[in-house]
This record gives structure tokens, C-alpha cells and sequence, in this order.
């Protein structure tokens, strides 16, 4: 919902557009979303909470004739891979980004902060297993090359890893190519490692 209405975060934004665009399921949730909001402004509604889209008992059946002008629920096609998704959606050549060397086959480049909120690219190769850890807020995880598993969930190309502050994980690629994530995260991550908690201090995750 908060998506459908423009509320978030640019670096949240960034993540879901490009997820939603590649995702049948999640347009259709964002187009049920965006009509509602429609039906409920055309009835002068506003104030009504929604708590989501499985509490729909006793709403009001939604006119038909309720359109919304410009829908966010966009289909962008089948993905196009690393290099079409940083060209079009991060406005970046691949060529530009400055990885960091974290050891151990893990790479991050740090793209954008704003309001406590970081959008940042991991690389890992296959077989790494990244450090246990937990968050101060919410990150979205969004897959552009590869895969990971994060215990018995398998993320691949498209997917979404939704965690938060209750959540606590450690990412481990799988296959044999190397696994790049778009990541935002709002505050620092949480590391379980004595060595990790050092080398994030050095590079501001």
C-alpha cells in the first residue's frame, strides 16, 4: 500500500519498482492497492484503515469506473539481466561502480544514503557464506545475478528478501556464478562476528 501511494523511501522505491516490474503477483497486488486508494478518495473516504489486502470484509464492493491515472503496477518485460538493470533503473554504467574488497570473495559498493537509509550492491562468489546478522530497521534485498539461500529459502533473479530488526540470517550463494544484490537498509547491520563488526566500521554497513 505504501508502495501503490508513493510513500517510501527512494532506496526502498529503487528495489520495489524494479521487483514489481518483473513480478505478475506483486502488480496485481499494487493495482488492487492503488484502486482501492482510488474508491476510497472518490467516496471521500480517506480516513478508513486498511490493514491489508486479506481484511477486506465489509469493505464496500469497488466501482468499476474507478481508474487510476498513472499506475505503478508496470511490467517492464522479462529481466534483462545486471548491466540493463543498473543502465535503467540505477542510471549507472556498471563500469562506474567502486567495489570494496571485504575478504574472503565479498565485495560491496556503496551507492546512495539518505535519511539513515543506504542503498548498497554485495557481490559474492559461489560457495560464500556471508556473516550472521540482525538490523536496526528494515532492508529489502533484491537479486540481480545468482543466488542465495537464507536456510531453507532459495532467493534467485528477481526475488526479494524482506527482514527487519526480528530478523537474524546469514546469506549463503549457491550455483556457479557469482551473486550480486541490490540492497536498502534502513540504520547499520548487526553483526554476530567480532571481525565482521571491525570491517564494518571500516566500510559503513
Amino acid at each position: 500500500m505504501d508502495y501503490a501511494l508513493g510513500n517510501l523511501p527512494e532506496a526502498f522505491e529503487t528495489i520495489l519498482t524494479a521487483h514489481v516490474g518483473t513480478c505478475c503477483s506483486c502488480r496485481s497486488d499494487v493495482a488492487l492497492a492503488e484502486r482501492l486508494g482510488g474508491e476510497m478518495l472518490a467516496r471521500g473516504n480517506v480516513s478508513r484503515s486498511v490493514r491489508g489486502f486479506g481484511d477486506m470484509d465489509g469493505l464496500p464492493d469497488m466501482d468499476p469506473d474507478v481508474h487510476v491515472q498513472h499506475s505503478r503496477a508496470v511490467d517492464v518485460g522479462s529481466n534483462g539481466g545486471f548491466d540493463f538493470f543498473v543502465q535503467t533503473c540505477l542510471k549507472y554504467s556498471s563500469d562506474s561502480f567502486r567495489w570494496r574488497r571485504l575478504g574472503g570473495g565479498l565485495q560491496i559498493c556503496r551507492l546512495t544514503e539518505q535519511d539513515n537509509i543506504k542503498m548498497w550492491l554485495l557481490k559474492a562468489r559461489p560457495g560464500q557464506v556471508l556473516p550472521q546478522h540482525t538490523h536496526e530497521g528494515s532492508e529489502l534485498t533484491l537479486v540481480l545475478k545468482g543466488a542465495y539461500f537464507c536456510g531453507e529459502d532459495l532467493f534467485k533473479v528477481g526475488d526479494i528478501e524482506d527482514a527487519d530488526e526480528t530478523t537474524s540470517h546469514q546469506p549463503m550463494v549457491t550455483g556457479n556464478e557469482d551473486c550480486i544484490c541490490l540492497a536498502a537498509t534502513e540504520g547499520s547491520l548487526r553483526f554476530d562476528s567480532l571481525i565482521a563488526r571491525i570491517a564494518q566500521k571500516i566500510v559503513g554497513i
